[in-house]
């Protein structure tokens, strides 16, 4: 379900760029608050390099859904140190940063089902690193958060 509202997104945010009138996604106009373009573009890019780390700190245990045959190496360090799921947490952000940029009620309903749909999948996970890592995964929930660590 997250690869279709992904691609429903981004084919959305193509179409936003060829066509300049928003009105067609019921973009509002918040031209007047230049500020909310630039906070849009600071996540987009802190987002999209949070994301980077996330995939390089995973190396051979980046998988796309649940696999319970395959037992990959439990991914504590790195950017891993702050949040259980940085990937599904930048890539959130980075979608908000998209709708910072290009404000729409189509894009934050797509942003929020997009959200829900990465929690669902992230509380999934968690039971299977909790059968694959056990006492070692217990140890990682108590030290770092779902989402963010300070």
């Amino acid at each position: 379900m997250s690869i279709l509202i992904s691609t429903v997104i981004y084919v959305i945010l193509l179409f936003r760029l060829l066509i300049p009138r928003p009105e067609w996604i019921l973009e509002f106009d918040f031209s007047n608050i230049k500020a909310l373009k630039y906070v849009g573009l600071a996540l987009v890019t802190t987002e999209f390099i949070m994301g980077i780390m996330a995939l390089i700190a995973m190396r051979n245990s980046w998988r796309v859904g649940i696999k319970y045959v395959q037992k990959t190496e439990l991914v504590i360090s790195g950017i891993y140190r702050f949040s259980r799921n940085p990937y599904s947490l930048s890539y959130s952000l980075l979608i908000l940063g998209y709708l910072f940029i290009f404000p729409s009620p189509v894009l934050m309903t797509l942003l929020i089902s997009l959200a829900a749909d990465f929690h669902a999948m992230i509380l999934e996970e968690e039971k299977y690193l909790l059968s694959v890592h056990a006492d070692d995964y217990i140890n990682y929930l108590r030290k770092v958060n779902r989402y963010f660590t300070l």
